[in-house]
C-alpha cells in the first residue's frame, strides 16, 4: 500500500500534499504549528481513524481526502463528518459509516484482521488496525494501545494472531489431563450421592421437578435467562428495524434516480429557482457529499452503488431475521413447563427435602462438569502447537524488538518482555519514543505486512541525532514507504536538503496556524470532482 496523495479543506481554504515517494518521506519544520500534524491526523481520519486534531483544529468543517495504492489499483477516498465517498476505477461507492467502509474494504481492497469481541468475531475498526503501522504525536501509551476503551492490548495480541492465522483458543495437554481427572472425580462424587440418596434417581416427574433445584432458585434463574433472550431479541429487532429502514430509504432513492432516466418525449426537466438542468443528489442530510446526476453515466454510477448497499443490508436483515427466529424458539422452551399437581409434589415432598444438600451438590457437580466439558469442546479442532506458533511469534516480536533498541541505543539499559509495558512501569521522554519506534519496526519485519509506516513528531522528546541516523537507516531498509515527521531546531534547518536517500518534504514556509489557504482550493474541488462531490 503506497499513499499518493492527501488534502483537506473546504470550499474556502485548503491544503493538498502530493509530494510523497515510495520510499523514506520526512515532512518537517521550524517550528510547530506549521500542519505536520493536521496532515498526519487527516490522512489517517481519512482512513477511518478516530479524530485526535489539534483543539483548535475543527475538522468537523473539512473535507480529508486520501489518494492510495494498493496492487497497482488506485483508490480514492474521501471522509466528510462520518460519511465516506471511495473511488476506484469505474466504481463509486457511499458509505454512511466505518462500519460499512470496513466491510467494503475487507471484501475488495485486502482483508482486515478479525478477533472475537464480547463473544462474537469482528472485523477490527480501523482505530485498533492503524496502530500496526501509525504512532501519533499525542495519546501514546506504552502500557496500553491508543484511543484505549472499546479495544485494549489483549485485542492487539489477538489481531496479530490473526494476522499470522494463529487465532483460536487452545489448551495444552497438561491442561487437556487436569481437565479430565477432574471430570473422572466429579463423576465419581456425583455417583456416590445418587447412590446414597436413591430418591433423586427417580424418574418421576415431580421429583424431577424438584430436584433439579429448589423452587425458588429454579423460579429465579429461568426469570433471568427469560429476561435475558428478551432482551436479545429486543437488540435484535432494533437491529433489524434499523436495517429496514436504510434499505427501505435506499430503495425510495433507487426509484427517483432510475425515474431520471425516462425520456421525456415534451419538454425537459429544469430548476424552477435557477432555470437549470443540472441535477443533484445527496446521500444524507447530515452528509455535506452533493453529486451531478443528470449525466446518465453519472446516475448509474450511484445506482450502482446504491444497489450494493441494498444488496448488504438484505443479507444483514436476513440474518438477523434468522438470530430472532432462534432466540424466539429459546424464549419458547424457557417458557415451556409441564403441569404437575399439587398431590404429586406433596407426597415426595419429604423424600426430597431430606436430600436438599446432596442435591445442591450435584448441581454444583453438574455446572462444573458442563464448564469444563465446553473448554474441551472449544478446544477441539486446536493443537499445541498453534499456541507455541502463538508464542513463537510473540518472542519473535520481543527479540526484534530489542535487538532494534540495542542498534539504536547500544549503551541503554532497557530490556523489552511484552508488547506493551506494565501500568506502574510506563516509560516516557526519548525511551518511549525509541520504544514506538522499535515495536513499529519489529512488527513490520516479524509480520511481513506491506502497509505504509506512519510516524508523526518521531524525534519526539529529544531523540539525538546519532540515534536518528540510526533510526532512519533502520527504515531504510524496509522495502515499505515510510512518513516521518519532525521540527527541527534552527541549527538544523536544510540539514535533509541535500540527502539522496529520502525524500525530503519542508512545511518551513507555512504561516503558523494558517496551512489552508484559497490558493488551494481549485485544486482540491477538482480532486473532489473526480469523486463527483460538489462544494
Amino acid at each position: 500500500m503506497i499513499i499518493k496523495k492527501t488534502a483537506v479543506g473546504n470550499k474556502n481554504e485548503a491544503f493538498i500534499e502530493n509530494g510523497f515517494s515510495a520510499g523514506l518521506n520526512i515532512i518537517s519544520s521550524d517550528d510547530n504549528n506549521k500542519g505536520k500534524t493536521i496532515e498526519i491526523q487527516s490522512m489517517m481520519y481519512a482512513l477511518g481513524n478516530d479524530p485526535a486534531f489539534p483543539t483548535t483544529f475543527e475538522y468537523k468543517d473539512y473535507y480529508h481526502y486520501i489518494e492510495f495504492e494498493v496492487n497497482e489499483i488506485t483508490y480514492y477516498l474521501c471522509r466528510y463528518n462520518n460519511g465516506f465517498v471511495l473511488k476506484h476505477g469505474s466504481t463509486l461507492m457511499l458509505f454512511d459509516n466505518v462500519s460499512e467502509l470496513k466491510r467494503y474494504w475487507n471484501k475488495h481492497i485486502f482483508s482486515l484482521p478479525k478477533i472475537v469481541k464480547n463473544q462474537l468475531s469482528k472485523i477490527v475498526d480501523p482505530v485498533l488496525f492503524l496502530q500496526l503501522f501509525f504512532i501519533g504525536q499525542d495519546k501514546k501509551d506504552t502500557s496500553n494501545v491508543s484511543h484505549a476503551g472499546y479495544y485494549n492490548k489483549t485485542d492487539f495480541y489477538n489481531m496479530l494472531f490473526d494476522i499470522c492465522d494463529l487465532s483460536g483458543l487452545e489448551l495444552d495437554e497438561e491442561e487437556i489431563k487436569k481437565i479430565n481427572e477432574r471430570l473422572a472425580t466429579l463423576k465419581s462424587e456425583r455417583e456416590l450421592l445418587i447412590k446414597q440418596h436413591k430418591i433423586l434417581k427417580s424418574q418421576e416427574m415431580p421429583v424431577n421437578y424438584l430436584s433439579a433445584i429448589s423452587d425458588k432458585a429454579t423460579f429465579s434463574k429461568k426469570l433471568s435467562e427469560m429476561d435475558k433472550v428478551n432482551s436479545k431479541i429486543a437488540e435484535l429487532r432494533k437491529a433489524r428495524n434499523a436495517a429496514a429502514t436504510r434499505k427501505a430509504s435506499w430503495e425510495t432513492t433507487l426509484k427517483e434516480l432510475r425515474s431520471l432516466n425516462r425520456t421525456m418525449e415534451c419538454g425537459e426537466l429544469r430548476c424552477m429557482d435557477c432555470d437549470s438542468t443540472n441535477i443533484s443528489f445527496s446521500s444524507s442530510k447530515k452528509n455535506a457529499y452533493s453529486f451531478d446526476v443528470s449525466s446518465v453515466e453519472m446516475r448509474n454510477e450511484i445506482i450502482s452503488s446504491i444497489n450494493e448497499k441494498i444488496e448488504a443490508y438484505t443479507e444483514e436483515i436476513n440474518k438477523l431475521a434468522a438470530q430472532i427466529s432462534v432466540a424466539q424458539d429459546e424464549l419458547h422452551s424457557l417458557m415451556d413447563d409441564d403441569a404437575i399437581s399439587l398431590e404429586a409434589i406433596v407426597a415426595y415432598k419429604q423424600d426430597i427435602f431430606s436430600a436438599t444438600d446432596a442435591e445442591a451438590k450435584i448441581k454444583e457437580i453438574d455446572a462444573e462438569t458442563e464448564s469444563l466439558k465446553n473448554q474441551l469442546k472449544i478446544n477441539t479442532g486446536t493443537t499445541q502447537s498453534k499456541k507455541e506458533q502463538q508464542l513463537a511469534v510473540l518472542v519473535s516480536v520481543m527479540n526484534t524488538m530489542n535487538s532494534v533498541y540495542e542498534k539504536i541505543d547500544p549503551n541503554g539499559n532497557l530490556h523489552f518482555d511484552d508488547l506493551f509495558t506494565k501500568r506502574d512501569e510506563v516509560y516516557s521522554g526519548s525511551e518511549a519514543t525509541i520504544f514506538h519506534l522499535s515495536r513499529l519496526l519489529a512488527l513490520c519485519k516479524v509480520l511481513d505486512h506491506s502497509y505504509p509506516i506512519v510516524v508523526d513528531s518521531f524525534r519526539a522528546e529529544d531523540l539525538s541525532t546519532t540515534k536518528e541516523n540510526i533510526v532512519l537507516d533502520l527504515y531504510k531498509s524496509l522495502p515499505n514507504q515510510v512518513i516521518f515527521t519532525t521540527t527541527l531546531k534552527l541549527e538544523e534547518l536544510g540539514k535533509y536538503d541535500s540527502r539522496t536517500d529520502l525524500h525530503h518534504i519542508d512545511y518551513k514556509d507555512h504561516t503558523a496556524s494558517k496551512m489552508l489557504t484559497d490558493e488551494y482550493v481549485n485544486d482540491f474541488c477538482e480532486l473532489l470532482s473526480n469523486l463527483s462531490i460538489t462544494l
